[in-house]
């Protein structure tokens, strides 16, 4: 790695862990709208029999529910909220009631209570319901006010993060190119991976042909756009020996027209992660 590209990627380091800091911020202020948004449903309704509860279960809707029951909802008050471009509009104009249309199997006092209770939910809807509208929309935009101060800041660091990617990659490329072109890479086998452990690369230099077993690989020639060159390969390879009647390694290079670059390159990250480069 280049002294340049080692400066920069800690500069980008700096720049995404700024990028996070604001992100957590803005995260936290989203969570803390929310926060509030339910606390303000869940103050608005209320019903006599404490076997009854009112919870707020989003920063959009609260439900009845049976005491210590948190998934049988009997009737439940939503606000329709929307998404627009004008950071002046309410999100929330309308609300709707839901209610589980219950069968009852046990005709007897249980039955009214939950009547009763389903009464009460709703009275406080029909009493507070543009009140919930106007006070939610009050919340939401102070939240997005306050979450806007950082809206700049944001859209700079990702720019900054963008520009300090594609220059590093630039530069990236540009030293890959310049040693394939020199001296080219050499590889040995790969110690760990799944796939890969005790193999040589290999490289696809055709559709449907692939080589293995690449101990050394460099470009001899290029093509204008860069998109292909052609390619110098040393490859192990296992010859019969009469003296020792046995096989033993050997190498052989031969050159490979018009391969693919970014087959060459994937090649190369791989070997990286593989840890089998040389040098």
């Amino acid at each position: 790695m280049s002294k340049r590209v080692e400066i920069l990627k800690i500069r980008l380091e700096q720049l995404k862990t700024e990028g996070i800091k604001l992100d957590n911020r803005t995260h936290k202020l989203r969570m803390r709208k929310q926060n509030e948004q339910k606390l303000m449903l869940s103050s608005y309704f209320h019903v006599s029999n404490d076997k009854f509860v009112c919870t707020a279960n989003s920063d959009t809707r609260v439900g009845l529910y049976y005491d210590g029951d948190s998934y049988g909802t009997i009737v439940s008050y939503e606000l329709q909220d929307r998404w627009s471009r004008d950071e002046m509009s309410d999100r929330v104009e309308t609300s709707k009631i839901y209610h589980n249309g219950s069968t009852y199997e046990k005709i007897d006092e249980s039955m009214l209570a939950q009547s009763q209770a389903r009464f009460e939910f709703m009275q406080c809807a029909v009493d507070h319901n543009d009140d919930i509208i106007a006070t939610w929309n009050t919340i939401e935009k102070k939240y997005d006010k306050l979450i806007s101060t950082f809206s700049d800041a944001s859209s700079d660091i990702r720019k900054s993060i963008n520009d300090q990617s594609r220059d590093i990659d630039k530069l990236e490329k540009e030293t890959l190119t310049e040693k394939l072109t020199s001296k080219g890479f050499k590889f040995v086998k790969a110690e760990d991976g799944k796939w890969s452990r005790g193999r040589l690369p290999e490289l696809e230099v055709k559709y449907n042909w692939t080589i293995g077993r690449i101990k050394s690989l460099r470009v001899l020639r290029m093509t204008a756009s860069g998109k292909s060159a052609d390619l110098e390969i040393t490859q192990k390879t296992d010859k019969w020996d009469d003296a020792s009647n046995a096989y033993i390694d050997s190498e052989v290079t031969n050159t490979y027209e018009r391969v693919r670059m970014d087959k060459v390159e994937s090649l190369i990250y791989n070997a990286k992660v593989n840890k089998q480069l040389v040098g």
